[in-house]
């Protein structure tokens, strides 16, 4: 078996990469409803959906479109910006520099690179569409390198798991925009209401327009987006669709090298599995912010026990 620092770092590549776009995704979602909000409203839930805004206020800035953005793109000092992921995933990725392609460290190398340049300019809040648009067509590249270069071996397996977990993670979070603000839990029509316009919105960032209008009618129904988003299996940025990813490279792992996962990765699975298969009836307002904290819960339980069993052993 592959030795655990090396199964660690392929793990946090695939992580640390849809952290990143997972922050363009939401900040291009709130960037097309934010003009007729004030600021603070507009901007302030997404320190929210990220838990930040502690970190945020100690920085003693205004809740601003512009510092907001800059706080998850371009800022050195906080550890979950874009700028910061893609730093961490070159560095995962230099441990790896002997088993990675030469194509691989080009890549990953290249989109350091630009984030740098990006980090040491001004920019407008009118340019932030195109630089979110530019942050994921990088993540995008990257993807498409490491999955058509990469020797299907345990670090390959583990740096799947990664990324199939953080996009579930992820993909809840973009999904839960709209519906933590949510506070009372025996009342769903207080949660804020998210119409057609911000579902199609939605769907657009989270790349699964075209997919959802396969299944479903043009105009979408909000159950039937978030159940969507949330489980179809067919649509890979889905909740369930990454989770089938990493329970099947955890098989892999275990079927093909040996790498038996152990009985707390068996439970964390199993717990994942069966939140998956037993919805709320209603996939809107506090019920499904509920529905999604707990998804959160479980790959939470999830990495720690794979930390545990295959990164940090006794």
């Amino acid at each position: 078996m592959t030795l655990s620092r090396i199964a660690e770092n392929a793990f946090w590549m695939g992580r640390y990469i849809e952290r990143a776009d997972s922050f363009v995704q939401i900040l291009s979602v709130t960037e097309a409803f934010a003009s007729d909000l004030a600021e603070a409203e507009a901007w302030g839930p997404v320190l929210d959906v990220f838990a930040d805004r502690k970190e945020y206020e100690a920085r003693k800035r205004p809740i601003t479109a512009a510092n907001v953005a800059k706080f998850y793109l371009t800022d050195r000092n906080n550890p979950s910006s874009a700028y910061s992921c893609v730093r961490a995933t070159r560095e995962n990725a230099r441990a790896l520099r002997h088993l990675i392609s030469t194509e691989s460290w080009q890549s990953v190398s290249m989109f350091h690179d630009d984030m740098e340049a990006l980090s040491r300019r001004r920019f407008a809040i009118s340019a932030l569409a195109a630089i979110c648009e530019h942050i994921r067509e990088s993540c995008c590249l990257y993807r498409g390198v490491i999955d058509n270069t990469w020797y299907r071996d345990e670090a390959w397996l583990f740096n799947r798991i990664g990324a199939a977990l953080e996009s579930a993670d992820q993909t809840t979070r973009l999904l839960d925009m709209k519906y933590f603000q949510a506070k009372d839990p025996e009342d769903d029509d207080a949660a804020p209401v998210a119409d057609v316009a911000w579902w199609n919105t939605l769907l657009r960032t989270a790349s699964g327009y075209h997919a959802f209008n396969r299944r479903y009618t043009f105009n979408p129904q909000p159950a039937d987006a978030a159940a969507f988003l949330l489980h179809d299996l067919q649509f890979p940025r889905s909740v369930g669709g990454a989770a089938t990813v990493a329970f099947a490279c955890l098989k892999t792992l275990e079927k093909e090298f040996r790498a038996k996962p152990g009985p707390a990765v068996k439970e964390a699975v199993a717990a994942f599995s069966e939140r998956l298969d037993a919805p709320p009836n209603r996939l809107a307002g506090r019920a499904l912010h509920k529905y999604l904290d707990e998804i959160q819960q479980d790959i939470i339980r999830l990495a720690n026990a794979l930390n545990e069993r295959y990164f940090a052993p006794a």
